[in-house]
């Protein structure tokens, strides 16, 4: 499957069961997340995916432009890439806490790049797990369903 899998191709190639429901009757609320990638096809599969699921999505490529749109409006929760340039994804999730509290539990890290080491901290500093890429599209449906997303 290429990078800009959409839902319906996860139903045509029996990836998901046409049966299966991504959100619950009573999760139909729109959930806005933000997606913070710098990897520009990362960005559009994860916004094509969740949208396809149901949830608006917005992207941002860097840890100032995030920050401005978090500043800007609300977002039920984050898809937050740890490897960012200028800024680290832990130094901009402590930032974010900052601005709204609220996202604490809401944020899911993603990272193809961070070493064993640096996973490790984040997961001591924030009790967040990592999903590493590349990572099935669905687990990261599972994740945010956890969080209440």
């Amino acid at each position: 499957m290429g990078p800009r899998a959409k839902l319906n191709d996860l139903h045509l190639t029996g990836l998901v069961d046409h049966t299966e429901s991504i959100l619950e009757p009573e999760e139909i609320r729109t959930r806005h997340l933000l997606v913070v990638d710098d990897d520009p096809g990362v960005q559009d599969l994860i916004h094509d995916v969740l949208s396809g699921a149901g949830y608006r999505v917005e992207t941002a490529f860097d840890s100032r432009e995030a920050m401005e749109r978090i500043a800007e409006r609300n977002y039920d929760g984050l898809v937050l890439d740890l490897v960012l340039p200028a800024e680290d994804g832990l130094a901009l999730y402590e930032r974010i806490l900052e601005l709204n509290p609220y996202l604490r539990n809401r944020i899911v890290f993603i990272s193809g790049e961070a070493r064993e080491h640096q996973l490790k901290r984040v997961a001591r500093k924030t009790g967040i797990q990592v999903l590493k890429k590349p990572f099935n599209i669905l687990d990261l449906i599972k994740v945010l369903q956890d969080r209440g997303l």
